[in-house]
C-alpha cells in the first residue's frame, strides 16, 4: 500500500474530532479556499531502497509530509492535537523526522503546521 494511503488510514482510525477531512496527494479545488474546517493533507516526499544485497533490495524507507490547515474558528489547543498525532505515528512504527514551525497565511489568517515522517518498510517476498 502507498505510504500516503497507509498514513491516511492510520489518521482516520484515530477519529480525531478536530480534523474534518483528510486528503492525500492534493487538496481538491473545491476545498482550497475552505478555512472553516480543519483539514489534513498527506503527500509523498521520497522513497529510498534499503537492505541491498545480491543485486537486489529488500526494504524501502518511505517519507511523507503531513500538513494540517487549521480552521480559522478553531476552539481547541492545536498542540494537543499535534501531540496525539505524533504519538499515533510513533506508536505505529513511523519516525518523526521534522516538525516545522506554525505558519499563518497573511491573506486568510489560517494557521498551518507541517510534519515529516519516515517508515522503514520491509518488502514481502513474492
Amino acid at each position: 500500500m502507498l505510504a500516503v494511503k497507509e498514513a491516511r488510514s492510520l489518521v482516520e482510525s484515530a477519529k480525531f474530532k478536530q480534523i474534518n477531512k483528510v486528503f492525500i496527494h492534493n487538496v481538491p479545488k473545491e476545498e482550497v479556499d475552505n478555512t472553516d474546517e480543519t483539514v489534513m493533507l498527506i503527500r509523498d516526499v521520497s522513497t529510498d531502497t534499503e537492505l541491498d544485497g545480491n543485486e537486489d533490495f529488500y526494504a524501502t524507507n518511505r517519507e511523507i509530509e503531513v500538513q494540517i490547515f487549521y480552521s480559522i474558528n478553531m476552539d481547541y489547543d492545536p498542540e494537543n492535537l499535534e501531540t496525539k498525532m505524533l504519538k499515533l505515528f510513533k506508536a505505529n512504527h513511523w519516525s518523526i523526522t521534522q516538525i516545522q514551525e506554525h505558519i499563518v497565511d497573511p491573506d486568510t489568517f489560517q494557521m498551518t503546521a507541517t510534519f515529516y515522517f519516515t517508515q522503514f518498510h520491509i518488502l514481502e517476498e513474492e
